[in-house]
């Protein structure tokens, strides 16, 4: 359909030389205070978020920025009382985060490519760099071109019919020094995961025989999975991992002026199952399937047709845009289809309205944020849609190419992506009131609690955050955005919750063909929702399933020694505790998965405690 499209980036947070941005400490044990970040939108009149003056004259706006990820003061941490404004309980966890980042689709890229190598390695680290940068930790390419590019429109494959792809290649990426900025990406953040998206297909496989315009023609879907996955293995030759792709960007909308396809639901379910097996027959089966990658008010109506029995193994996600409706689609999906990740893959927002807008999106299961193109010009450009981009979260200067200029936005959108790492774990809050502040907190791997602020409102808002029988309180200025960082913060171990216990790879803690047997062994395996995978959390400190109790075979403290299922008895080899690192315990060993190894049937065990992933835990 046809969206309003606001095009940009995101992000902000200096101008032209950009300062250094203080690293959050890791979190090795609980803490006596919390680190607190604050970013704020331009007091500067007529920059306000979104203004078109912000490619005019940023520095203007920016020295109105009272804020740009600048730390405060520790809070410390006190004895619970008084009323919370937010309560995070860490115990109570829901997805688990892949990133937030942006794209280098080939406008950044082409902006990227006239200025200076040390120019360009400064404008790459200040959005990947984990420490002296934003920590973009997830980065979106395009697999030939979107509206968004300096030169002609181009797929792998133009020209005459060519069922076999013998034309096929990436050359003109690597012409446009699009691998070249991904490889040196990867140099400043070699954990940088990226993932793709094609506009169109080549031409001679569209009703319309041309890039713009046109339906994708259902005879080549066979060719466009193989089209597909020759790209993924080219980028892989150049040393450029491919984390996943969207199967179409935009599938219910044919636009007039530039690239893009219709692909119907049931093509894009033909479309995932081809993919998969080309995938897997040629040992990408790592490699994620994104459905959909369109607008919140058709997600649920297009996953339920790509989704089907004989599809859903092809599928990892479905990704959405954020155009039209609301981010609840994505909670839609995920109630409907809870084996499957929700992604956020297009939308740059502004100021702190756009940052409770990703609150909304991370509230509602997205696994990501994704923001669209990252550096234009002064003039907007290069560019080839026939609209008017909004600010993008850096803005080069038209007169020293080796200018540029960090927006508000960048550095609100890194209130996020600089704290908030990969494999983190949304914990529960309640949202707040957008008149007062509102938030989201996450889990991080190493036991942080990361809460994200947001005070919309034009006076200073003051609130409390409380967790377990711990709290800190600040006042958080008007139009700003706050990170507080809390190590080691703890609820206690929970109990009377039913639920699944979800660990290393992803996978749930299950008895093993649902036995009821004393001895019964205790293995990984997919979550499937099962009553074998369903435990109960006791307040003896007993983990139940399918009326008996998880326990440490023998008694035996031994590194290696089995857990199984027992008659519940109460003795210490079936009291579990939930340690503020993940992990659980038992006889003063940790509950592991075997080898580490994440494959359906590991049997699990206890093993002395190491902070390791395959010993980290979610309880229901």
């Amino acid at each position: 359909m046809v969206r309003s499209r606001p095009l940009t980036t995101l992000l902000a947070v200096a101008a032209i030389a950009l300062p250094a941005l203080v690293a959050a400490q890791p979190a090795t044990a609980a803490a006596t205070t919390v680190q607190v970040y604050w970013s704020s939108e331009s007091r500067t009149a007529g920059y306000e978020p979104k203004n078109a003056n912000w490619y005019s004259n940023p520095a203007t706006g920016l020295a109105g920025t009272p804020y740009q990820l600048s730390r405060q003061a520790d809070l410390p941490i006190t004895a619970a009382g008084g009323t919370a404004t937010i309560t995070a309980d860490t115990n109570t966890r829901y997805q688990t985060i892949l990133g937030v980042g942006s794209s280098l689709e080939e406008s950044t890229v082409y902006n990227l490519s006239r200025m200076s190598a040390a120019a360009r390695d400064r404008a790459l680290r200040a959005l990947v760099d984990p420490v002296n940068g934003a920590g973009f930790s997830v980065v979106r390419i395009t697999f030939g071109t979107s509206d968004f590019t300096s030169g002609a429109f181009y797929t792998y494959d133009d020209g005459a019919t060519d069922p076999s792809l013998s034309r096929f290649s990436i050359q003109r990426d690597i012409d446009l020094n699009i691998v070249a900025t991904l490889r040196q990406a990867l140099a400043v953040n070699p954990d940088l995961k990226i993932f793709a998206s094609a506009w169109s297909a080549p031409p001679w496989m569209k009703t319309s025989n041309a890039i713009i315009g046109g339906s994708l023609v259902s005879s080549y879907i066979p060719t466009l999975a193989t089209y597909y996955r020759r790209a993924i293995q080219a980028y892989q030759g150049q040393g450029i991992p491919i984390h996943g792709l969207t199967l179409q960007n935009e599938p219910l909308f044919s636009p007039p002026d530039y690239p893009g396809m219709l692909v119907s639901a049931d093509q894009e379910r033909q479309l995932a199952k081809a993919l998969r097996t080309e995938l897997t027959n040629n040992g990408l089966g790592a490699t994620k399937i994104w459905a959909f990658d369109h607008n919140f008010s058709e997600g649920a109506s297009y996953a339920a047709g790509v989704l089907t029995a004989d599809a859903r193994a092809s599928v990892d996600g479905i990704a959405f845009h954020d155009y039209a409706g609301e981010p609840t689609a994505m909670s839609q999906v995920h109630a409907s289809y809870p084996d499957k990740d929700v992604l956020m893959t297009e939308r740059s927002v502004w100021g702190t309205a756009g940052a409770d807008r990703i609150v909304q999106y991370f509230r509602n299961w997205s696994t990501l944020y994704e923001g669209w193109v990252s550096m234009l010009d002064q003039n907007r450009s290069p560019e080839r849609w026939t609209g008017s981009p909004d600010p993008t979260m850096l803005v080069q200067s038209t007169s020293n190419r080796d200018t540029f200029w960090a927006l508000p936005d960048y550095n609100i959108i890194a209130q996020f992506s600089k704290f908030v790492r990969p494999g983190a774990q949304r914990v529960a809050t309640g949202y707040g009131s957008t008149g007062t502040v509102t938030n989201v907190a996450f889990r991080n791997p190493d036991g942080t609690l990361v809460a994200v602020v947001v005070n919309q409102t034009g006076s200073n808002q003051a609130f409390t955050l409380r967790v377990g029988a711990q709290q800190v309180t600040s006042t958080l200025p008007a139009k700003t955005v706050g990170t507080y960082l809390w190590a080691g913060a703890d609820s206690g171990t929970p109990t009377g919750r039913t639920g699944q216990i979800t660990g290393y790879g992803g996978k749930c803690v299950d008895v093993a063909g649902a036995s009821t047997a004393n001895g019964a062994k205790i293995q990984l395996y997919t979550c499937n929702g099962t009553d074998a995978q369903r435990w109960t959390v006791s307040s003896d400190g007993s983990l139940r399933s399918l009326g008996k109790c998880l326990d440490v075979a023998g008694a035996s403290s031994a590194n290696g020694t089995k857990v199984q299922l027992y008659d519940c008895n109460g003795t210490t080899a079936q009291q579990w505790t939930a340690a503020a690192d993940g992990s659980l315990r038992a006889l003063g060993k940790c509950l592991d998965a075997t080898g580490p190894s994440s494959a359906d049937g590991t049997q699990l065990q206890i093993w002395s405690c190491t902070g390791a992933a395959n010993q980290r835990w979610t309880l229901p």
